[in-house]
């Protein structure tokens, strides 16, 4: 997990600036340039050494008598077994890294060998004879790629865009900024950038750049990769289980210290016991890391945001400390601007809670992370639930509407009262909206691609006309484009900024591409039903989390006790931004409000945050 960097086209320029992403990598700095014979080129790559500590496997990597450069931001979890493929091709090799194996394998066969790999990733291979440069990223987008196109032939790329911004004769929010705003998960999914001049490689793409000429080309379709799965529910449950608990397994491939963000919630309690059950397996696994027993929770005391008995009941079940982390806002080492400047792009929630967390971690010798993402987004925590009704019968109905209370209830309370007349409504919902998704093939030559991207449902045209797509249930056509298009793309592009500030690597075992296209190709009725969202997983993780776990229904989002700190520890550095910044009346007479309002709650908090936040993001990212 690093940092890279580059320039094609331009040789040694002093506007490349490693120093830029040494957070991410700060283990060791590395670069490559070529001579002046040839075409201009230079790569640059900041460690954070994981597999592999010696010096052998520091980038740039050279191979094959030096013709191809590699740098590479991510972990290869297969790489033991693609090394061994790779051999028996006649490939030899001299380090014991994933980065060494990921870049003969992209000699050997392309970009096509990316569908091998398990993993995250972005990477950039110059072929010094052929003058070429191939870029490529991750199926989900876990790792990031941004560039810019400067000249003819000019192209810049780095993991993050603070080190491309020298390049840009200045720096601009994008012309669609104000609609990036007020949809803050409809953007990442796709090549646009707030800042204008800058671009990102789409999830599942990779691209070629050759004589100036960009090629982008989509490698990556989880609906090509659908699996027939089992008619029984509990043969489905079993070959859940077995695919996440090797996800797991061989995310524990590590030659550091690996741990936990801790949640008190399902997805990362099922992943801290799932370690814990393989452990206690004594199974041989090539590489695993023996010490992984630090499960790390944000902790407000006090707070009703507060996790920490959740979490310690996790850690509790299988005998180790429990490690709190205490989060004052004042003493992170980031003011709220020097926070939003850090993630660069703008998001509804406050970063420092999950900054603090992450720097907490990597101060306790930890450079890895397996955490619980993505588990919403396969099965829904965000209410999307609804979707269900379309594909249910009224006591269905019934049974889903007590599920989606129970994420704040915490309990199940099924009444089959009027449930008939919502059933109704939801047909209706539905109903509407696939006659939308119609109207926007009808309509298809009448509006321009780009009137299109203003429309709130960003799922791409050729995928809605996907013939698996098609044979999706409601629900799982909503998970769909939240997992692939907006909701989780901004969550992973958040834990990304989050962990590497402070250089410390995340693995998401929900995130595993086989059990994606295991989850996707299930029956809408094995996500979610006997009472519980995410039905199979609970069921498939019964004997490894601990019950009250296992079972527990209500939901609480990872977020900072907004209400409590702008009342308090922010108020001082709140009101010198009201003071010295430009802020319109209305957010003025909502910050007094809320200073007034003794009974503030999160929301309250979370209102004057929406407010307050598009403008100190822009000071933050576009005057620094």
């Amino acid at each position: 997990m690093c940092g890279i960097l580059g320039t094609i086209g331009i040789r040694n320029d002093p506007r490349l600036k490693i120093d830029s992403l040494v957070h991410r990598g700060p283990d060791g700095t590395g670069s490559w340039s070529s001579v002046e014979s040839e075409f201009p080129v230079t790569l640059g790559h900041t460690r954070l050494s994981i597999l592999d500590l010696s010096k052998n496997a520091d980038q740039p990597m050279l191979c094959m008598d030096d013709r191809f450069i590699f740098v590479f931001n991510g972990e290869i979890y297969n790489f033991i077994e693609l090394k061994s493929y790779l051999e028996k091709l006649g490939n030899q090799f001299f380090t014991e890294s994933d980065s060494e194996v990921f870049l003969r394998g992209l000699i050997q066969e392309g970009p096509s060998f990316q569908l091998r790999c398990n993993g995250m990733w972005s990477f950039c291979l110059w072929d010094r004879k052929l003058k070429k440069a191939l870029f490529g990223r991750d199926r989900f987008g876990k790792k990031p790629f941004f560039y810019s196109i400067l000249g003819k032939k000019e192209l810049v790329f780095a993991s993050e865009m603070k080190a491309i911004t020298p390049f840009l004769a200045s720096i601009e929010h994008s012309e669609k900024i104000d609609i990036h705003l007020r949809r803050l998960f409809d953007y990442e999914g796709s090549e646009e950038c707030v800042i204008k001049g800058i671009k990102r490689l789409p999830p599942g793409h990779f691209a070629e750049f050759n004589d100036g000429d960009l090629k982008v080309s989509r490698w990556w379709n989880t609906l090509d990769h659908l699996e027939d799965v089992p008619k029984k529910y509990e043969d489905q449950v079993e070959k859940w289980r077995e695919i996440f608990l090797d996800a797991v397994k061989i995310r524990m491939r590590s030659d550091v210290r690996i741990g936990t963000a801790l949640s008190g919630g399902l997805d990362s309690s099922a992943t801290f016991t799932g370690m814990a059950f393989l452990a206690g397996q004594n199974t041989s696994n090539v590489r695993e890391a023996s010490d992984w027993q630090h499960g790390f929770c944000a902790h407000y005391p006090g707070s009703s945001l507060d996790e920490v008995k959740w979490a310690r009941l996790v850690t509790d079940s299988i005998g180790v400390p429990l490690k709190k982390v205490e989060i004052d806002p004042l003493e992170t080492g980031w003011s709220i601007s020097e926070a939003m400047n850090q993630v660069e792009d703008p998001y509804l929630t406050l970063p420092t809670p999950m900054l603090a967390t992450y720097r907490a971690i990597s101060k306790a010798g930890i450079k890895v992370t397996l955490d619980g993402h993505g588990a919403d987004e396969l099965f829904s925590g965000y209410g999307h639930l609804t979707h269900a009704f379309k594909d249910s019968g009224p006591k269905q109905s019934a049974e889903l509407l007590a599920i989606i209370k129970s994420f704040e209830s915490g309990t199940l309370n099924i009444n089959h009262n009027h449930i008939h007349g919502r059933w109704l409504k939801q047909r209706l919902i539905e109903f509407l909206r696939t006659h939308a998704s119609r109207a926007r093939s009808l309509m298809n030559g009448v509006f321009s691609k780009t009137n299109w991207d203003l429309i709130r449902h960003k799922l791409e045209y050729a995928d809605q006309q996907h013939s698996e797509f098609k044979n999706f249930d409601s629900l799982t056509k909503s998970l769909y484009e939240i997992f692939h298009v907006t909701i989780l793309p901004t969550l992973l592009r958040n834990y990304d900024r989050y962990s590497m500030a402070s250089g410390v690597e995340i693995r998401m075992p929900f995130m595993d591409h086989r059990l994606v296209s295991y989850t996707f190709s299930l029956p809408w009725t094995s996500k979610v039903g006997g009472g519980f969202s995410k039905r199979i997983m609970r069921d498939a993780l019964k004997g490894i989390l601990p019950e009250d776990i296992r079972t527990r229904r209500d939901k609480i989002g990872w977020n900072a006790p907004l209400h409590e700190w702008l009342r308090g520890q922010l108020k001082d550095e709140i009101e010198t931004l009201l003071s010295n910044g430009n802020f319109p009346i209305n957010i003025h007479n909502a910050w007094k409000e809320l200073q007034l309002n003794s009974n503030a709650n999160f929301y309250d908090g979370q209102k004057v945050w929406n407010l307050l936040m598009p403008i100190i993001w822009k000071e933050s990212v576009f005057t620094s």
